[in-house]
């Protein structure tokens, strides 16, 4: 029988052997790669010393050269190695020319270093200090508290110019914060498994130990359904996210870069709105930035005030996103239905605006883009904010472009005086015939801040300007600058203070619609300069206008109005995209895809849409874990009942 050497602890060590090292392994590797000991209860992982000169770089010492006298190898006594073979003569010759530098003599040492670059010389000319040249220079260890950004081995030149812009350029950050939290996911994550998975087997351990009667078959089986179970719940770790685990039930949205499906996970039966975009389309129409945002923005939130991320993955052809389905459907659609709003209802709504737009600038973003098609209605009435494209830190500098000539095109354009009651009956001729005007080609700035389409600087208070219109339209019908025609309505922003003008109605059946005082100056004091624009939460609450409301507690009011939903997947608050008069609304829209579709793909793009996604993927592992613990005692009550009733039956 073979010996079997054990650890100075005792214990065999069969089963996880150290490794026998080079004859010329130092005696500090050796430590490292014992088992555990009284000085070591926690050893190194074993590694593998390459002595393969085709591995190593010119110039860098092997680990087996650092120490060049000979150390004991923890080889037992009775397996000695053996002397090398004569032909290996020709190998060890070649490992010494590399390791001459250090254990040769000093002009040998000159020669290789003029012939080839150190590590250290190839690492300088790369802009990369060496993680021990720091502390041989008396830097210290570089911590999050003291880090400068000056690397002590280039103390005094600091970075250059390129690298200070490419370190301040929105994708390096967004990398450096998409890998931060990769990291405390995966480590979070597994230290969770690892947890849980301790929880699962002390738990069978103590079902089996509360019944003594199980013979020792039995327990077998036990044994056998549990690693089942851990089989099936590791198999599921490594599964990578795809369509095909999700069942469409229909189409519920339509964009310029892709559409957008009612679906069903088909493992949890989570019903979600699932998001389907062209990589190559977002590259064209450099708009990757902009779904990466709204990505983040979705991932990083657990408000109920904003739509939740739940999935995010992809294929070589497209990126998904699977979100909460909101199924009440967007607030132009009551908008429509309802025309104009009481004041009280009015008050409600734009006061959950307000708390769910705060929501998101605690997050850092400006939505920019605020109009009643980014707020839905869920199954209680309540408010959830949506669409986060545009929500980043700057404007495309082409959008900012092009709507600063749309403002320059119409500087010596007339402008046109219309009464309440005219541009009322405009802008319900212009939504009756076209319900997708927010999202056409030519598209409407109708609340968008003046200070944005003049390219100007801007903060948060470009949302509360939309916010603002938003309320003009609530309590008038319409919004303040809407036109009969898209540069009609270009001309009254450029001359905003002249247009803005309150609604006013003469006629006794329509007085009922006249705004109040305090509604009037809150919208005065959000459409206005932004030095002087309401801009903050708490300056909104303060506000006569939202005098008694109860701003803690808006969610747990009763909502005016609460979809009536026969399922959770009736979409029926949703356009109907089998229908031919549903698809017109669309048609421009289409038009657009087929136009972007026509567009000459360049290397580039092509290049930014394969590697420019690494990072996307996502899962809500949290809501995945409650809805999976749910459907189980959901299935487990049924069998459950399923065996009541049959006794039942028995007897």
């Amino acid at each position: 029988m073979a010996h079997i050497p054990l650890h100075s602890s005792g214990y065999n060590s069969r089963f996880s052997p150290p490794p026998v090292l080079a004859p010329h392994a130092p005696s500090s590797l050796l430590a490292a790669h014992a088992g555990p000991n009284k000085e070591n209860p926690f050893p190194l992982p074993h590694s593998h010393v390459h002595t393969d000169p085709s591995k190593q770089l010119p110039g860098v010492p092997r680990v087996d050269a650092l120490d060049p006298s000979p150390a004991p190898t923890c080889t037992p006594p009775h397996h000695r190695p053996l002397p090398p073979s004569p032909t290996k003569t020709t190998a060890t010759a070649t490992v010494n020319h590399y390791t001459r530098p250090l254990g040769g003599t000093a002009r040998a040492a000159q020669q290789s270093q003029q012939a080839e670059p150190t590590m250290v010389q190839l690492l300088a000319s790369q802009g990369t200090a060496p993680a021990h040249y720091a502390s041989r220079a008396g830097a210290g260890d570089v911590t999050m508290g003291n880090a400068t950004g000056v690397l002590s081995w280039r103390k005094g030149q600091g970075f250059k110019e390129w690298e200070k812009l490419k370190l301040n350029s929105p994708e390096v950050k967004r990398k450096a914060d998409v890998a931060q939290l990769f990291f405390y996911d995966h480590y979070f994550d597994l230290l969770t498994y690892v947890s849980s998975r301790k929880s699962r087997l002390a738990a069978f351990q103590s079902s089996i130990s509360s019944r003594p009667t199980l013979t020792p078959a039995e327990i077998s089986c036990e044994w056998t359904s549990y690693t089942g179970r851990e089989r099936v719940l590791l198999r599921k770790r490594r599964t990578k996210l795809k369509v095909d685990m999700f069942h469409v039930v229909t189409q519920v949205g339509q964009g310029g870069y892709g559409e957008v499906y009612l679906a069903r996970h088909k493992e949890t039966n989570q019903v979600v709105a699932l998001k389907k975009m062209k990589k190559r389309t977002l590259a064209k129409m450099d708009e990757i930035r902009h779904v990466l945002v709204e990505r983040d923005i979705l991932a990083s939130t657990s408000s109920p005030w904003l739509v939740r991320l739940l999935y995010a993955f992809q294929d070589p052809e497209h990126v998904f996103l699977a979100m909460d389905f909101i199924a009440g459907g967007d607030f132009r659609t009551l908008l429509n239905n309802s025309g104009v709003l009481k004041e009280e209802h009015a008050r409600f709504y734009i006061a959950e605006m307000f708390t769910a737009v705060n929501e998101l600038h605690k997050l850092g973003y400006i939505h920019r883009d605020l109009k009643p098609e980014n707020f839905l209605i869920d199954t209680t009435g309540h408010i959830k904010l949506t669409d986060f494209g545009l929500a980043a830190g700057a404007l495309n500098p082409g959008k900012i472009q092009h709507l600063k000539h749309k403002l320059d095109e119409v500087a010596d354009s007339p402008l046109v005086f219309r009464s309440t009651l005219e541009m009322k009956s405009i802008y319900k001729s212009i939504r009756m015939a076209d319900a997708r005007y927010a999202d056409s080609v030519v598209g409407s700035p109708d609340y968008m801040a003046i200070e944005t389409l003049r390219g100007q600087s801007y903060s948060y208070g470009v949302d509360y300007w939309s916010l603002g219109c938003i309320l003009f339209e609530f309590l008038a019908g319409f919004p303040p600058f809407s036109g009969a025609t898209a540069e009609e309505t270009w001309t009254n922003l450029k001359n905003w203070q002249r247009v803005l003008r309150r609604p006013h109605y003469d006629r006794p059946e329509d007085r009922i619609f006249n705004l109040s005082d305090e509604g009037w100056d809150a919208i005065t004091r959000l459409i206005t300069h932004k030095d002087r624009r309401m801009s903050t939460l708490d300056q909104v609450k303060t506000h006569p206008f939202f005098r008694g409301v109860d701003w803690p507690n808006l969610r747990e009011r009763k909502a005016p109005f609460i979809p009536a939903l026969d399922s959770e997947i009736d979409a029926g608050y949703f356009d109907d995209f089998s229908s031919e008069t549903d698809m017109a609304k669309y048609a421009e829209v289409r038009e657009k895809q087929r136009h972007v579709d026509a567009v000459a793909e360049r290397a580039l793009d092509a290049k930014l849409a394969r590697g420019v996604w690494v990072g996307f993927t996502f899962k809500a592992k949290k809501e995945e874990d409650r809805l999976l613990r749910e459907k189980e005692q959901r299935e487990k009550q049924k069998s459950q009942e399923e065996e009541e009733e049959s006794l039942y039956t028995l007897f």
